[in-house]
């Protein structure tokens, strides 16, 4: 498949940030804009690549596979779209908290890292429709006595920063610790080491880490969720684009293949 993947810290990243608004304020515009005359998505066409931000840490969505390559059903799903859509793909490695800032700015077109539709992100930025339903899972060590939701209750959970599960966690154990981390794998190594009392991920990822680590997934979920595209918003045409390519992949069944190829248990 075709990717690059551009490597990005967080303090980089603000400083890239800084230095567009300012070129802005200067009559320039993002490259991402396509100009004052093309839309984003005219310029995508034309530019023949589409960039997403993407955060590799949330195996079996979206991970290195140790030989610096980026796979997982999020990356072979949005493989499907760009070839529907007659474009290449770029994406652009960005701390999973950081990437509604990307799209926002126009650093990336487009946001693709399990992103849930929350009625906060709906607010600022338009969704494609939902290639996925899912939902927030609870991993505890084998030896921790929990076995449902309410033997949390206080406890420290370890979540990714901004993330659905982060506010699932909130709302759903009451007077629990929340810890927000950079990335998932350091969540769940404090739960290996028992920094943690739990860790909070969608489900497919919590079996993941459990199969792995030896972890204990409550049957319990703590929210249902809808995963999809983030956009910019005012792009109306890259919506209608990227939505004709997930319903045809729908319909002809390519998206269950992936589903049972990269999120079912075996």
């Amino acid at each position: 498949m075709r990717k690059s993947i551009l490597a990005v810290s967080t303090i980089v990243f603000i400083l890239i940030f800084a230095l567009t608004l300012a070129g802005c304020g200067q009559g320039s515009q993002p490259a991402a804009s396509g100009g004052a005359d093309k839309t984003v998505w005219e310029a995508i066409k034309e530019a023949g690549k589409i960039t997403v931000g993407n955060s590799p840490d949330y195996e079996p969505f979206e991970y290195e596979d140790g030989e610096g390559n980026v796979i997982g059903f999020d990356i072979a799903l949005l493989d499907l779209i760009c070839k529907e859509l007659g474009v290449s793909y770029e994406l652009v490695n960005i701390t999973f908290e950081n990437i509604e800032t990307a799209v926002q700015t126009g650093q990336v077109n487009i946001g693709m890292s399990c992103f849930s539709i929350t009625p906060e992100r709906e607010l600022t930025f338009d969704f494609s429709i939902p290639y996925l339903s899912g939902g927030q899972a609870i991993a505890v060590n084998p030896d921790s006595g929990y076995t449902k939701i309410e033997d949390l209750h206080g406890k420290k959970i370890t979540v990714g920063m901004g993330t659905s599960g982060m506010e699932a966690a909130e709302e759903n154990i009451p007077g629990a610790e929340i810890i927000g981390m950079d990335n998932y794998a350091l969540a769940f190594m404090q739960l290996k080491n028992k920094g943690c009392d739990a860790a909070v991920a969608d489900l497919p990822v919590v079996r993941n880490y459990a199969a792995k680590d030896g972890f204990i997934v409550l049957e319990e979920i703590l929210s249902y969720e809808d995963n999809a595209i983030l956009i910019k918003k005012g792009n109306d045409d890259l919506v209608k684009a990227i939505n004709g390519a997930i319903q045809t992949l729908k319909n002809n069944g390519q998206i269950d293949a992936l589903i049972e190829e990269w999120l079912l248990e075996e």
